[in-house]
């Protein structure tokens, strides 16, 4: 008689998760709403996408159909926005394995379902979500762990869920931050202390927030995408009109396989248009060979706190 499988119930990103992997950074929940279920099952791939894998095809992508395969990994299968499937490689690094489907697939499943989400970390300044985007290496993770150190609270990491409900408002993650060597390195955090695995580019370590983390939807303020520039000091500017609404489509989660899914549709375009009618948007460039985290966040907090005076 084979064992009984258990169902794991999480809310992560405003998404209602039923899965039969346990993911030990989600927070679990006795009861979720049993309305637009999002499963995550084990399962086997067709012999269709094998063949693909063996020829050296890892992805393809279409508006209700997404599979991607990482190599000693696992594959994964992701359907109509409800449902990922996934085949696990024998011998595979497990940890890689879940941050795929935590952070990757439900990415995609949000695209399936036209679910605005943006790269990066959500702080709570004041009661009101701030969105830290920028591009590898811009600095979000020691940004927002400076911020969560000094004692504001964080929603999400890596992705920023976005509903509108007559204004945006963003949806809790999860209470954990991933962290690259050189941000544990200033924070001080005991490395072999912590689960770590390799990304595309580093070593990343899995860092527990529970205290610090909230767990219910707040509206979105301000989005800060952070750069790094020829400069001698921090300097914030405020983005406006098509220049902001830009920067939020160009700072979408998984953006970039939006043109494989049949492009921007209407309905996802309005989204963002009414996150941008909604909120302020700032640009940080920072010098690149200095410690600049106090001064930008001196900087952030004198801006977010004239960007509130204007929100309703």
């Amino acid at each position: 008689m084979s064992d009984r499988v258990v169902i794991n119930n999480y809310y992560v990103y405003g998404l209602n998760i039923k899965s039969e992997i346990e993911i030990d950074e989600f927070q679990k929940r006795d009861i979720i709403i049993e309305d637009k279920i999002v499963n995550i099952k084990n399962g086997i791939m067709s012999n269709e996408i094998k063949d693909d894998i063996l020829k050296g095809i890892h992805i393809k992508l279409s508006k209700d159909k997404i599979w991607f395969h990482i190599v000693n990994i696992a594959t994964y299968y992701i359907t109509n926005g409800e449902e990922v499937i996934v085949e696990i490689v024998e011998g595979a690094d497990m940890q890689l394995m879940k941050v795929y489907l935590m952070c990757s697939c439900l990415g995609f499943i949000m695209l399936q379902r036209d679910m605005v989400a943006i790269h990066g970390g959500v702080i709570d300044i004041d009661d009101k979500a701030v969105i830290f985007t920028g591009d590898r290496g811009a600095g979000k993770s020691t940004l927002t762990t400076a911020l969560r150190e000094r004692g504001y609270k964080f929603l999400s990491d890596d992705v920023a869920s976005i509903k509108i409900d007559k204004v945006p408002y963003v949806m809790p993650g999860f209470p954990y931050q991933k962290l690259c060597k050189s941000a544990m390195d200033k924070f001080r955090y005991d490395k072999k202390s912590f689960t770590y695995f390799m990304s595309d580019k580093e070593i990343k370590y899995i860092v527990p927030a529970k205290e610090e983390f909230i767990s219910e939807s707040k509206q979105l303020c301000s989005i800060i995408k952070l750069t790094v520039g020829d400069v001698e000091e921090v300097t914030i500017e405020e983005l406006r009109g098509s220049e902001k609404l830009n920067n939020i489509i160009e700072n979408i989660y998984r953006g970039e396989y939006l043109k494989y899914l049949g492009g921007m549709n209407l309905k996802y375009f309005k989204q963002c248009l009414d996150i941008a009618k909604n909120i302020s948007f700032f640009k940080i460039t920072r010098p690149a060979n200095k410690f600049t985290v106090d001064t930008q966040i001196d900087l952030i907090e004198r801006e977010i706190s004239r960007a509130k005076e204007k929100i309703v």
